[in-house]
């Protein structure tokens, strides 16, 4: 009897071509040893699923010389159909490699390109002679797993084969934990995020809050300082607003805080602007690189916009609506001087346009 591997008789179910094919007797002995072995890993009871595939570089074709009982049970298929069958199964791959750093690097590949990165993966293990991959795989009955694959990569270049000897183990509960930890990251990101806009945001009117606008007056007032640029500030207060809640009871009067504030917001329209409720029913517009008359517009634009609410005050002196009045203040910031004087212009301005019948804007002098 001879020994060439090519006259010995292989299984029924082998999936391969090169041992009955016109390919090197050492390839062929190499391809029986690894069978050999991977089938008695199987026989006493190896958990991890053993495989070896060819690459031909020639034909551009891909196959199994040998499968894993459990590897084509897994996907209900047979050995012949199961190159394709497993291919159109993976939903998602992710690639396992180091940079130069030694730091692991994780490619994560979609279904609908795998074709395209197939190339690159094997060239990484013709080059490495390794190549580490996750797999999430669809089985049957509307099932998934995660099927983790390590294969060793040799060359056999002058039968133009690139062969892969791998074994694929279950890392479901792994992958299953670490999306389980992930997911509790989020959470915690978008707890921490929440948390933080409760911290500067006012609850009621959903405008800054008075701590925000602390901060932001503190940054903007150096920054400015440095570029030597105008701040504007406007003082806005409800006209006559406790005869409102007397009148319209408190729930009312919330409810028309969120309008205004609402209505002022809609004036700021820039990045950079800034409407903070300042107290009760005050709030604040900052304006940064604003001179006194772009804040005389924007002042009207925001007397116009409530007007156009018309919300009812019937117990208001001033006007059958909800009006505002404002004070306007403008300045260029110096590291001599504090934000607070230019809040007290402004509030000096927001007294005159209330002591004038309300209902109007007045610009600090």
């Amino acid at each position: 009897m001879t020994d060439d591997p090519s006259h010995r008789d292989t299984d029924p179910g082998y999936p391969g071509r090169i041992l009955a094919g016109a390919f090197s007797r050492r390839l062929k002995s190499h391809i029986v040893d690894c069978i050999a072995a991977l089938q008695h890993l199987d026989r006493i009871g190896n958990p991890a699923i053993t495989y070896i595939s060819a690459w031909h570089d020639e034909n551009q074709e891909m196959w199994y010389e040998y499968l894993s009982p459990r590897f084509t049970g897994l996907l209900s298929c047979s050995p012949m159909t199961f190159a394709q069958h497993f291919r159109n199964s993976i939903l998602e791959r992710r690639v396992y490699r180091q940079d130069k750093a030694r730091r692991v690097e994780t490619q994560i590949i979609a279904h609908g390109d795998m074709f395209d990165a197939r190339g690159e993966l094997r060239n990484e293990g013709k080059t490495n002679g390794l190549v580490e991959a996750i797999y999430k795989v669809a089985l049957p009955r509307g099932r998934s797993a995660w099927l983790k694959d390590q294969a060793a990569v040799e060359s056999f270049a002058d039968d133009g084969i690139l062969l892969s000897s791998g074994c694929l183990t279950d890392v479901s509960k792994e992958m299953e934990a670490e999306a389980s930890l992930k997911r509790a990251e989020t959470a915690l990101q978008k707890a921490n995020q929440e948390l933080q806009r409760m911290a500067t945001q006012d609850g009621l009117t959903q405008v800054a809050n008075r701590r925000r606008l602390d901060a932001w007056l503190d940054t903007e007032w150096r920054r400015l300082a440095r570029e030597k640029a105008p701040l504007s500030i406007i003082m806005c207060d409800i006209d006559y607003f406790k005869r409102y809640n007397d009148t319209y009871g408190h729930q009312a009067g919330d409810a028309c805080l969120k309008r205004i504030a609402e209505a002022i917001a809609q004036t700021a329209r820039r990045a950079s602007d800034l409407v903070a409720r300042y107290g009760g029913e005050e709030f604040l517009v900052a304006l940064p690189h604003t001179t006194i008359d772009g804040a005389e517009r924007v002042a009207q634009e925001i007397k116009d916009t409530v007007a156009q609410l018309k919300l009812p005050h019937a117990s208001s002196p001033t006007s059958f609506v909800v009006t505002l009045s404002m004070g306007l203040a403008s300045a260029i910031p110096t590291a001599k001087e504090s934000v607070t004087v230019l809040i007290g212009n402004a509030d000096q301005a927001l007294y005159e346009a209330k002591k004038g019948g309300r209902d109007r804007f007045i610009r600090s002098v």
